[in-house]
């Protein structure tokens, strides 16, 4: 009878211990994989959404590879490296896998995050195993956008960013640019949260009495842990096309704050832009040492007025041979240089300095044929936003201008007189 209940006793204890060890994971399954959107509020289409994978494991692990499903609906691209830690878990020392990746959706609605799978090489007493440990699907909801502009506005451009910075840099003092040189001027734009792809294109600066001329552009992406941080930098050359100041026109680019979750506008600040001389005129005088001027000064200032306005009636009376303004020769002297170089731009702003000095040149380029054609062929290789690739004929241009400047008899015609005659209409010759 005791012999009977010892053993009784004994299956009841071995029962129970067995029982014991199915009720607890064992090492091996003590195993877990999520996918977590690091999100506050449903994203917009084509705003950054950081994608943590978390893996816990309880086994040693020898090798490991996270396997990712192909992300249909997203842009991705991968942050920094992963990391691998030792960490307490329910009394338990584990490892911690964890992987940050950026996703952009393209489009609104509720969209699938396949499961993730890790390969794990795991140590199982004296010798490995390899066990497979997959996520569960993850649903991403993304917002419709609702108002003007947004992601789906062909005619705005939408950045969805955490901060946007501008930067403006000329190469000189745009109120002082030197007599017929032109300025550099380089913007950069600094985005974060967004790659460089996602900024806009070169913006196009036109303003009335300047020309720009599209230089070079360089995209940058840096990959922090945050996520990409990108900037553009863009170049164009501008000069001053009349002899009044002119404003190179503000460009607003928009943007939308994911922090603020509003939409806001990085500007391109307008800048004044003259030539050195007329911004010299046009600036206030320096003011006088005196009150009031010397004697001396003022019979100067009256005799040297007196010869100007003699010389100016001789100029505007005198003989055909006598007239020959020093602005429209120097014009002419720079354009036959610059056709010799081959400087279509040196030639361009030369002869707007002659056209100014000698209106009736300039009239009789307009209703010259091969003149005209000559120019505008010039123009679109200067100023077209695709211009062609061969530059015009200068040295043949040349000689259009100086034959339509010639005019019919072969005679230079003299511009007419800014002054009324002074005794009544002046007989024709």
């Amino acid at each position: 009878m005791v012999t009977r209940l010892l053993r009784a006793l004994t299956l009841a204890f071995a029962l129970l211990a067995a029982g014991g060890a199915v009720a607890e994971p064992s090492e091996l399954e003590d195993v877990r994989l999520t996918v977590t959107p690091l999100v506050k509020e449903p994203p917009y289409p084509h705003e950054l959404v950081l994608l943590q994978i978390e893996g816990v494991y309880r086994p040693l692990i020898n090798r490991e590879k996270l396997v990712q499903p192909e992300l249909v609906d997203f842009a991705w691209a991968e942050l920094g490296k992963d990391t691998l830690e030792t960490v307490e878990d329910d009394g338990f020392a584990k490892r911690r896998f964890t992987r940050i990746i950026a996703v952009y959706p393209n489009r609104s609605g509720k969209l699938r995050i396949a499961p993730f799978t890790h390969k794990l090489s795991v140590v199982d007493g004296a010798r490995g195993r390899d066990i497979e440990v997959r996520s569960a699907p993850v649903t991403l909801d993304v917002a419709e956008w609702k108002g003007p502009g947004g992601p789906d506005d062909a005619n705005a451009w939408w950045l969805p960013a955490r901060s946007v910075e501008v930067t403006d840099e000329w190469s000189g003092d745009p109120d002082h640019v030197p007599r017929g040189e032109t300025l550099r001027r380089t913007v950069t734009i600094l985005a974060d949260g967004v790659p460089a792809d996602m900024l806009p294109a070169t913006p196009v600066l036109r303003s009335p009495g300047v020309i720009s001329f599209k230089g070079p552009s360089d995209r940058e992406t840096k990959i922090a842990a945050r996520g990409p941080i990108s900037r553009a930098t863009y170049s164009w050359e501008i000069r001053p096309t009349t002899a009044f100041p002119a404003t190179v026109q503000e460009i607003r680019i928009p943007w939308f704050d994911t922090g603020a979750r509003k939409m806001r506008e990085a500007v391109i600040p307008a800048r004044r832009m003259a030539w050195a001389a007329a911004a010299d005129e046009t600036g206030e005088p320096p003011p006088p040492k005196s009150k009031r001027p010397p004697l001396l000064a003022v019979l100067g200032a009256g005799v040297a007025a007196l010869l100007a306005g003699v010389g100016v009636l001789l100029v505007a009376g005198g003989a055909d041979g006598l007239r020959l303004p020093k602005r429209a020769a120097a014009a002419l002297r720079a354009m036959r240089r610059a056709a010799r170089r081959g400087d279509a731009s040196a030639f361009r702003a030369a002869l707007t300095d002659l056209a100014r000095a000698e209106p009736e040149t300039a009239a009789r380029l307009r209703a010259d044929p091969a003149a005209q054609a000559g120019v505008a062929a010039l123009d679109r290789r200067l100023f077209a936003d695709a211009p062609p690739e061969e530059t015009p004929d200068l040295r043949k241009l040349a000689a259009a201008v100086a034959k339509a400047r010639r005019g019919p008899s072969g005679l230079r015609v003299a511009p007419r007189s800014a002054l009324a005659p002074l005794d009544g209409a002046r007989p024709t010759p």
